[in-house]
């Protein structure tokens, strides 16, 4: 079997600068994937990659998209009236707007197609709830691009969901937030995930939310990247998983500490490396790459300490 090497981008809202650190990181050492697969602000991450660039030029674009977000208000705080609002059968259909407004500003045109992208694979996961499952857009090549990322991002209660042919579509995460499956069922063999769940994150940001939701929330997504991680090891699928997060935990909508994030992201996946075996002979292909890095790469950044977020500044 050919060796295919996967990112796999959970979702997390604001919280998907981290990934855009992390990747950066993976970049400047020598990692590129072969397939990209994201759900919810990861399926942006990954659009955005392979759309823009597996380079520098890319990961340019896809922080100031991030600036773009933050501007444009993407995700309302006020989550309880959005709640309200949705189980009251009056969606909220401006923050769909607001964001389909920035992925086309940035190139990603409704008539552009999977099958168009050159030197990697795409794919954006959403979740079907008639069907119960979750719904891969990058399948079909002739899938829409910007229908996919828009699908996967459905986010509620900021997003309404969408009604087409059947089909009952939400957010990615609300059946797998962290796609190992189907990164598994595009082929990969060896899978980077960066995973951004934050059970705290609604709690800690609006103390009125029930924490019975919070831990339901919770204790689903982390039964379905068990799972996953489960089917992978079956399959004989090598999985590096990386949870990235930050002190204090940043809720889904607050856009406003992406530069932190980007930073924090970076050192949490350098020091992850320099964690991964090294001299191995037995190690994954992926893995022995960093067998030639010297120690001395990594020490400014295992010997840093990660601050709460108000206090570390991202260098571009």
């Amino acid at each position: 079997m050919k060796k295919s090497l996967a990112f796999v981008l959970g979702g997390g809202g604001a919280r998907g600068a981290l990934q855009v650190g992390a990747i950066r990181a993976l970049f400047e050492a020598g990692l590129k994937p072969d397939l990209l697969v994201g759900t919810s602000i990861g399926a942006i991450n990954a659009t955005g990659l392979a759309v823009w660039g597996l380079n520098q030029a890319g990961l340019e674009k896809l922080e100031h998209a991030y600036q773009l977000m933050e501007d444009s208000k993407l995700m309302d705080p006020r989550l309880l009236q959005f709640a309200w609002n949705a189980v009251s059968n009056r969606p909220n259909y401006g923050s769909h707007r607001s964001a389909r407004e920035i992925l086309i500003a940035a190139g990603i045109l409704p008539e552009f197609r999977f099958g168009q992208i050159q030197n990697v694979r795409l794919a954006s996961v959403a979740a079907d709830l008639d069907a119960g499952e979750p719904l891969i857009y990058g399948l079909d090549p002739e899938h829409s691009v910007l229908e996919g990322v828009m699908a996967s991002f459905t986010i509620p209660p900021w997003f309404a969901p969408i009604q087409k042919d059947g089909q009952y579509i939400v957010d990615g995460g609300a059946l797998s937030n962290l796609p190992i499956e189907a990164a598994i069922k595009l082929g990969a063999t060896e899978i980077i995930a960066l995973d951004l769940h934050e059970p705290v994150s609604y709690a800690g940001a609006n103390s009125k939310i029930d924490p019975l939701l919070t831990k339901l929330v919770s204790a689903v997504t982390n039964r379905q990247r068990s799972l996953e991680m489960e089917l992978a090891s079956a399959r004989g699928v090598s999985v590096h998983y990386v949870h990235l997060r930050s002190t204090p935990p940043v809720p889904l909508w607050d856009f406003r500490t992406h530069r932190d994030l980007f930073e924090i992201g970076y050192v949490t996946m350098k020091n992850e490396m320099s964690r991964w075996p090294q001299n191995n002979h037995s190690a994954n292909p992926f893995l022995r790459l960093f067998a030639n890095i010297e120690a001395s790469r990594f020490s400014a950044s295992i010997n840093r300490v990660v601050r709460p977020v108000r206090r570390v500044k991202w260098l571009s």
